[in-house]
């Protein structure tokens, strides 16, 4: 009866290192690898040209992964491998704002996931942990559960590569208004006020703040200030949305040539599922 027992443990502990084997990654495309053929052409040449045009501009170096499923893996462990693998970052000198200033966005699809569910990490190089913390990865990740729940891949990198890349921009001291970045994702400015604001549509705000202070002052307004409360939000609503949907602009990349050697990756960032 040991001898069954320990036999039937050997057998375990082999089935455990079998699944506990690491996924054989390709190498990768560009700064877009998408093994699960899920991001459009258009859209896939806008992620190649701002992760390239960060590179260029401050040595940071974005892998934008997607992976048709994990095979029972753990997605920040399958990131951390593939930033590893890839040498994600440069391979900079010590001191050097560059040195393993990488991030890898994997995103794994439900469409083609084992279990049906989809994932997503975004995994951070040592060298930018202190200027994309977790907290902050983990904003942008939810920023783009929207479109991961419609299946919407294409723009949901797009939109995180973006965010990224303004985290960049700021702190190695470049714009990306050169860079052909999608007007509909960029950021709001220091004051807060979307970039691009018409002043008719600051006018409409104005005198609709003012239509509802005073009609609030006044007893027995309730009705009618939340009357004009719905019209202010439909006039600002049509106003937004007439500056033509979706992501626009963008370019191509040439070849790729590869990461920049760094590769160190600790385990940071921010992971979910849906």
């Amino acid at each position: 009866m040991t001898r069954l027992a320990f036999v039937a443990l050997l057998c375990a502990a082999a089935g455990d290192a079998r699944a506990q084997q690491p996924l054989t990654i390709p190498a990768p495309r560009g700064m877009l690898s998408d093994f699960a053929g899920v991001v459009t052409a258009e859209r896939a040449q806008q992620i190649e040209a701002l992760a390239q045009f960060v590179r260029a501009k401050g040595g940071g170096e974005i892998a934008v992964v997607t992976l048709p499923d994990l095979a029972g893996r753990d997605v920040a462990e399958v990131a951390l491998q593939i930033g590893r693998e890839w040498k994600v970052g440069a391979n900079a000198g010590v001191g050097d704002a560059r040195r393993n200033a990488g991030v890898v966005v994997l995103v794994v699809p439900k469409e083609s996931s084992a279990d049906g569910r989809g994932y997503i990490n975004i995994q951070t190089g040592q060298g930018v942990e202190g200027f994309i913390p977790d907290a902050v990865a983990g904003d942008i990740r939810r920023e783009a559960v929207p479109y991961l729940q419609q299946a919407d891949y294409a723009s949901a990198l797009l939109l995180i590569t973006l965010r990224i890349s303004e985290r960049y921009a700021t702190e190695f001291g470049f714009s990306l208004d050169s860079a052909g970045v999608p007007r509909a994702g960029r950021s709001r400015n220091a004051r807060g006020t979307p970039k691009g604001v018409s002043p008719i549509l600051a006018l409409i705000v104005f005198v609709g703040l003012v239509l509802l202070s005073g009609r609030g002052s006044r007893g027995g307004g309730a009705g009618r200030s939340g009357c004009a409360g719905f019209i202010l939000g439909q006039l600002i609503g049509q106003a937004l949305g007439g500056r033509g949907g979706g992501f626009g602009g963008g370019g191509g990349g040439g070849g790729f040539g590869g990461f920049g050697g760094g590769g160190g990756f600790s385990g940071g960032g921010s992971s979910g599922s849906w």
